[in-house]
């Protein structure tokens, strides 16, 4: 599935034709948008520098990221906040903000705002994963039932509710691959031989475990 993006006209014109040069992306519009920075179809998102996010979300004179996030839930169905750096370059930034301090912001406004902070290691990939987010979005839902072992609960991380939904991983082992993995980005940049050195995942299940994040369904 291919998607049509909006792309705020104060955002740099390499992040534009970074879009715009995206396999999956059939038209990209340039414009002022209410809030957010990119939105595809009914979701939207706020790119932040990581220089960006410590000085909106704990800057001294309060924080505008707050502001920001409650403008996109009103105006989407689903909002997320991307970081756009390595998150290990956090330890570098020369502020009075710790690193624990940071994260436990992101979290903060994951949990309490329902708005997912997300770390992408850099453009490219940021902007690779607005598109998969917004393409799931669009995406009709699966009508399969969950099968046994899965993790329903609402309550759980998302991400730990998504591996108990791949077909043969049950809440015991979907919990050890949070503990392990706990986002999907980095289980997808896990090699086949670390997976397997998780007691209960043999080459066939990293292959299943694989497939359930790609679109061809193939684990390649």
């Amino acid at each position: 599935m291919r998607v049509a993006v909006t792309v705020d006209d104060r955002e740099p014109a390499g992040l534009v034709e970074a879009v715009r040069s995206h396999s999956d992306v059939t038209e990209v519009a340039v414009d002022r948008l209410s809030s957010g920075d990119l939105a595809i179809g009914s979701v939207g998102f706020e790119r932040k520098t990581l220089r960006d996010y410590v000085t909106s979300a704990m800057g001294r004179h309060g924080s505008d990221l707050t502001d920001q996030v409650e403008r996109m839930a009103a105006a989407y169905d689903d909002s997320y906040v991307l970081l756009e750096g390595d998150f290990a370059e956090f330890e570098a930034l020369r502020t009075n903000v710790s690193p624990a301090s940071i994260r436990g912001s992101m979290a903060s406004i994951t949990a309490r705002q329902g708005v997912p902070v997300i770390p992408c290691t850099d453009r490219r990939q940021l902007i690779d994963f607005a598109i998969r987010l917004g393409r799931k979005h669009a995406e009709a839902p699966t009508t399969a039932q969950l099968p046994v072992g899965s993790v329903p609960s609402r309550r759980e991380p998302t991400a730990k509710r998504m591996y108990g939904c791949i077909d043969g991983i049950g809440p015991e082992l979907a919990a050890t691959l949070y503990d392990r993995y706990p986002t999907v980005e980095a289980l997808l940049e896990a090699e086949d031989e670390d997976l397997t050195r998780i007691d209960g995942i043999g080459e066939t299940r990293a292959k299943t475990i694989r497939a359930a994040f790609r679109d061809d369904g193939t684990g390649e």
